[in-house]
Order: structure tokens, then sequence, then C-alpha cells
């Protein structure tokens, strides 16, 4: 981490410093004090996050003048959860909540889900906004479920469990709920176990509902609802299948569904939600991406990672044509397909990606979560946090733009809509906390818009360039815009 510090990288620079900090973990005043005196010079550096590392320190001293201060010089460099934080801060100093409405609609607006999920409740409750529409936070909830914030999730679940604000789909909440709950919250561990309880979007099972309540019972914010959901399941079992359903819970771990062994459980009706596991000419769906085409004759670039030698089968989600696989590049995480059907849209690639600046606004279109979140794709905003990758590697950059599973793949595009990278990996923060004791927020990466266009070039795909001229677009048009080229893709085994 060290290394890479020394050779520029602004995340390197700040975990360095914390990890520095840390070594004074038990004299609060030299933790403080180590933090204070050097994230200023990260800050300097180009790194906006530092400001609001800055700002936690001046919040334990209790300085809030100095915390408030430091979160506008983060906002004003391009720190948006800056931005959101200032909201609590006004509130705090004034309990003017128009002014931290203001602050909250400011960063929802630049895509921070935390903001969208904020103001999307304003809107649906009408306690402190004047303009109510409760169609329009569910919008902004939509758009925080769609970056994968896990409570807007667990909100989203339930208006369509109830059809209050959207169309009434069971299916949908239970999807919700199980990948909300699968990544540890546990209010959608509650609002699971009603899923399996009620046969809610999913046939009844009793014991995977008393396991999923029985999960949730430990947390202090669930403990009451989770109770009474698992007491009334539990009088569902019997003995073997409460031995069953309490195993389930204590083996489980964050990320990992639960799956039963039990020859009860081989009587269950197969859902919609089972695509993962769907048959279709003896393959089985393993991996799933996105992809997007970048020439006339319908060839498509995706992840190494996700097309591997196991594919029997390569699909184009919508699209009934043959794919083939052309080419791989391990080494940069690159593929070449080729569909057999007309393309009349592709994707223009910068002409000129040296030109692409650290701190430069992008977009991220692609299918995160596809059976779950929207089937249309989904667009996150971001910067450019690095103009190399992870190990100092040019050939990538670093983004900010939320990334989950099936977003590898996606085109990284700038604010003319020109593809300056493809997302390939995030950073994984279980390996991050392990090695630093912190988890990094939105540290992605992406295949560097000049590796993109060697590869293209390489293999003399005829593509086409987004030149100078080319004019700023809105997202709303960005995302119109890569919706013709872009689609899941599919590895079947």
């Amino acid at each position: 981490m060290t290394k890479a510090a020394d050779s520029g990288h602004l995340f390197a620079k700040q975990t360095v410093v914390e990890m520095r900090a840390r070594e004074h973990i038990n004299d609060k005043d030299k933790y403080l004090s180590t933090l204070i005196e050097g994230l200023p010079s990260v800050f300097d550096a180009g790194n906006e996050r530092a400001a609001e590392a800055l700002a936690d320190a001046y919040l334990l001293t209790g300085n809030i003048d100095k915390e408030t201060e430091w979160l506008i010089k983060g906002w004003e460099k391009g720190c948006v959860k800056c931005g959101f934080r200032l909201a609590g801060v006004a509130f705090e100093k004034t309990k003017d909540t128009t002014q931290a409405i203001d602050w909250i609609r400011k960063a929802s607006e630049k895509g921070l889900p935390e903001a969208q999920y904020d103001l999307g409740r304003e809107y649906v409750a009408g306690r402190d906004i004047k303009e109510k529409d409760e169609h329009f936070g569910i919008q902004l909830i939509q758009l925080a479920a769609g970056q994968f914030y896990l409570p807007a999730m667990v909100a989203l679940a339930s208006e369509y469990a109830k059809g209050r604000f959207v169309p009434k789909d069971e299916l949908k909440s239970f999807q919700l709920s199980k990948a909300a709950a699968i990544s540890g919250n546990p209010n959608a561990m509650v609002g699971l176990s009603y899923n399996y309880g009620q046969g809610v979007g999913v046939e009844v099972d009793n014991v995977l509902a008393y396991a999923w309540a029985n999960l949730a019972v430990s947390n202090k914010e669930t403990a009451t609802s989770a109770t009474k959901n698992r007491d009334i399941f539990e009088v569902r079992l019997s003995k073997a299948e409460k031995a069953e359903a309490q195993e389930l819970a204590s083996d489980w771990k964050v990320g990992r569904d639960m799956t039963r062994k039990s020859a009860g459980a081989a009587d269950k009706k197969p859902t919609a939600s089972d695509t993962s596991s769907a048959q279709s000419n003896g393959h089985s769906k393993a991996k799933t991406g996105t992809g997007f085409f970048v020439s006339s004759k319908s060839h498509m670039l995706t992840v190494a990672h996700v097309i591997d030698e196991g594919c029997k089968e390569i699909r184009v989600a919508g699209n009934s044509a043959k794919v083939s696989l052309v080419t791989t590049d391990k080494a940069n995480d690159l593929a070449l397909l080729k569909v057999e059907s007309d393309s009349s849209s592709f994707a223009p690639i910068t002409s000129d990606p040296g030109k692409v600046r650290q701190g430069e606004d992008v977009v991220v279109y692609g299918y995160p979560l596809n059976s779950v979140l929207s089937s249309g794709g989904n667009l996150t905003p971001g910067v450019i946090s690095a103009l190399t990758g992870l190990g100092n590697n040019t050939n990538q950059i670093q983004i900010t733009a939320p990334i989950q599973p099936g977003s590898s793949g996606s085109p990284v595009l700038d604010k003319k809509g020109r593809v300056v990278g493809m997302v390939t990996m995030k950073l994984s923060d279980s390996k991050m906390a392990n090695a630093t004791g912190q988890i990094g927020q939105n540290v992605n990466f992406a295949v560097s818009g000049q590796t993109v266009k060697t590869f293209l070039d390489a293999n003399k795909i005829e593509y086409k360039s987004g030149g100078m001229f080319s004019f700023e677009k809105s997202t709303a048009d960005l995302a119109d815009e890569a919706r013709k080229w872009t689609s899941v893709v599919e590895c079947w085994k």
C-alpha cells in the first residue's frame, strides 16, 4: 500500500495515513492528530474524499465549525457524500429542514443513492417537503435501489408487495428482499422470512422463513419484528425442521443464499426467481455480465472472466441469434464476440483516450443484478478517481460509479457519450477489510479507453470514433443512447 501511495495513487495515500493513525487507536488525541495533520496533503493532491475523513476527525474532537469547513471544501471538489453530510450538519445547527433537504436534493442530483433514498422518502411521506409527490418519490427510491442501496431495495420490496405506488408484483418483492437479505440487511431478512412464510412471490417454506427471521433476531433494530415472525413460523415446524432451520442460520455468511438439503425442500416448485439455474438445451446459466456493440458488423465487447472456456453457449439477452467468441485478452479481461444479426446501433469509442482527466464525470450503463433490479438497464454516475488501476496498472482506470454483480463489461461513458473504459472489477470488500481494517467505498476499476481501442485495432474492428466535435449530453440522453447498444451477456454451461 505504501508503494502505491508513493507512486501517487490517491486512495492509497489516504489509506496509509489512516493506517498510521490506527497505530494510536488507544490514544484518541494522537489518533486524531495523525489524521488532522496527514489528510490535508492528501486532499490537496486531489483526493476529495479525504475531506470527509477530516470532517469525521473534527467531529470526534467536537469542532463542528471545522467539520463543516471540510465538508464544504470536499463538496466543492466533488465529494458528493460531503454534501449529503452537510444536510445533517445544517439541521443540527439550525433545525432548518428546508436547508437540510436542499443539501439532500443537491446530493441526489449528483446520483448519491443515500440522498436519492432519503429525498424519495420525503416526497412519499410529505412531512418536511411542500410538494408531496408519491410517484416521484418512488422513482427516486428506484434509482437508489438500482445502485444496490440496501435500504432502498427493502423499501421497494415492500411497495411491490403492497402495490401502492407501483404495480403489485410479489415476485419482484421476493427478489429484492432476497438480494438485500443475502447482502446482510436485517430488515430485508425480516421481509424475506415473511415472503417464505406467507408464500409472497415464492412457494411457502417455513424452514427458510424461520431461519431468515432467526438471523435478524440478534439485531436491535429488527429484534422485535424478527422474534414475532420466528415465533409464528416455529409452531409450524417439526423438531427436525426446526433443527435444520437453526443449522442453516448458524452456518450462513454474508453473500450466501440459504439452500435446504432436506428431502422436503426438493418438493418446492421452481419459480421465476430461479433464473440462475434455469435449464435450456441441457445447459444452465452460469454467469451474466454486460456487453456492448462496437461495430456495424455486430461485434460486441465484454469481459473475459464472464466468457470463459467452460461456456457451452454464449447468449445475448433478447436476441435469439447465434453468438460466437472471436478472441480474448485475458491479461486485460477483454473478450470480443460476434452476434449473427444486424446491429444498427453501436457505441462510439473515444478518439483520444489520452485526454481523459482525473476527476472527469462519467456514467456506467449496465445490467447489475438483472433479475432483481431494472431489466431495462441501470445508469450510475461517478467520476474518474485515478488514471491508473490496482497496483498502478496503466491499462486500467479507477472510477467511483457503483458496481454490482452483472456490471462487468459495462461501458464507461464521458459526458459526450463516448466510451472511455469498460468495467472489469471492484476492490474486494473482505480483502480490503482484512488488509486495512476498512472497506473501500466505490473503489472500482475499468479497462482504460486506450486499452479498449488498442484491442479493437489489433483485431481490425471498424468502430465508430467519438470525435472532438461531439456535444455534451444530459444523463437522460446518455441512458437513451446506451440502452440501444448494451445488453446482458450470458454464459451457459
